[in-house]
């Protein structure tokens, strides 16, 4: 199965400064009552989750609102983009929360990669775990149940080579934990600040490795994982379905 790309490139920020667009999809015959509304905010790592959250927005009848941005963390921080302020992401942020704001929702799906860089300081900065509480700030209204998945594993070089030069031997491109794990220092400490803050985790990592054996392969069934180094292929996100939809559900309290 050809390696699918993430999620459709219209309807994800791109990296100039133009307002934000943002995705809906609700089942058209739910009963006339007011749905429940679910945001998506983050960066390209939460456009991945788009197929999922869209599948379970028409099953439950819910308003989805994605709100995404390539290369944008969620974390009030500055980063550096081509050796500079990456300042457009700040913007776009700030537009965002303010409209997570206005909306009210019962939900908020966060996630972000843990890659980049902060521009050069004269002191020191913080602690890192006080820096990634950066991850879930905002208004009272976030203060409402979210959810902020754990950086997935990532894929081993570059995933579809791999598996056009293995076809017979798919194995040989597998990851395994732990070195599947970026960052293993940033992991903690996310999952510290979202505790921290009242959010709950969601650790999608059993989704990408096995537990038992510590592989993690590149094709499961006939379904592609990865489009890249670092995002779950579009096909991979939707098949995880079933596997999300109860952890959503405890946290609206429809489970």
């Amino acid at each position: 199965m050809p390696v699918t790309r993430g999620a459709t490139p219209r309807c994800r920020a791109p990296r100039s400064p133009r307002p934000v667009p943002s995705r809906r999809a609700a089942d058209p015959h739910r009963a006339q009552v007011t749905p429940r509304t679910v945001v998506l905010f983050g960066d390209s790592h939460a456009a991945q989750w788009f197929p999922a959250l869209r599948r379970l927005a028409t099953a439950r009848g819910w308003k989805l609102v994605s709100l995404t941005k390539a290369s944008c963390k969620v974390a009030d921080v500055t980063i550096l983009n081509d050796h500079g302020p990456y300042t457009v992401c700040d913007t776009w942020r700030s537009r965002a929360v303010a409209k997570i704001d206005a909306l009210r929702p019962e939900l908020v799906v966060v996630s972000s990669s843990d890659a980049g860089d902060r521009p050069a300081r004269r002191r020191p900065p913080p602690a890192v775990d006080h820096r990634l509480r950066g991850h879930l700030p905002g208004p009272r209204h976030l203060r409402r149940p979210r959810r902020r998945p754990a950086r997935h594993p990532v894929a081993q070089g570059r995933p579809g080579r791999l598996r056009a030069k293995n076809s017979l031997h798919l194995r040989a491109c597998a990851n395994h934990l732990p070195d599947a794990t970026y960052d293993a220092t940033r992991h903690t400490a996310v999952r510290g600040a979202a505790a921290a803050t009242g959010a709950s985790v969601i650790d999608p990592g059993p989704w990408g490795c096995a537990p038992r054996t510590g592989i993690c392969p590149v094709v499961v069934g006939d379904t592609a994982v990865h489009r890249d180094e670092s995002h779950l292929s579009e096909a991979y996100a939707e098949a995880l379905t079933p596997v999300l939809a109860p952890a959503l559900d405890r946290l609206l309290g429809t489970d």
